[in-house]
């Protein structure tokens, strides 16, 4: 009996040190493709409404709706909704649109558009002194609309 509790103190604490370490990698790749996901979705959203969508200064004007994004708070509210709730209000969106030569440009047709987006993580269960760290993402896409 007292052998048992004697190996069992020894394999104890590694056990639960491997046992929060997958579980905390497991968490950090959920964060991290959850914010992979949301900047695509925030891309994606920024190219069908570009420019040419109803309601937009070089597009056909709209009757009663502007869905054209020219200052960007539509692709941050895309990305922040896309994180559903994994990530919550901490995430930090920066859309940028440039031209083919890579100046600063508008959401029209030729475009690119590249959505940044960074979030602090922290860890779960601090048996590991682990300091907070940002997880950062950015998707790039073309605006053929």
């Amino acid at each position: 009996m007292g052998q048992a509790l004697a190996e069992f103190a020894l394999v104890a604490p590694i056990f639960f040190v491997l046992l929060f370490a997958i579980i905390e990698g497991g968490r950090f790749m959920i964060y991290y493709e959850t914010l992979n996901n949301a900047t695509r979705e925030g891309a994606r959203y920024a190219i069908v409404n570009g420019g040419n969508t109803l309601g937009c200064p070089s597009g056909p004007p709209a009757p009663n709706s502007t869905p054209c994004d020219v200052s960007g708070n539509n692709v941050r509210a895309r990305v922040r909704s896309a994180a559903f709730g994994v990530l919550g209000n901490g995430v930090t969106v920066t859309p940028q649109w440039l031209k083919s030569d890579g100046t600063s440009g508008d959401n029209g047709r030729g475009m690119t558009v590249t959505v940044n987006a960074s979030y602090t993580y922290h860890s779960l269960v601090p048996l590991v002194p682990l300091p907070a760290f940002t997880i950062t993402a950015e998707s790039t896409l073309v605006i053929n609309n």
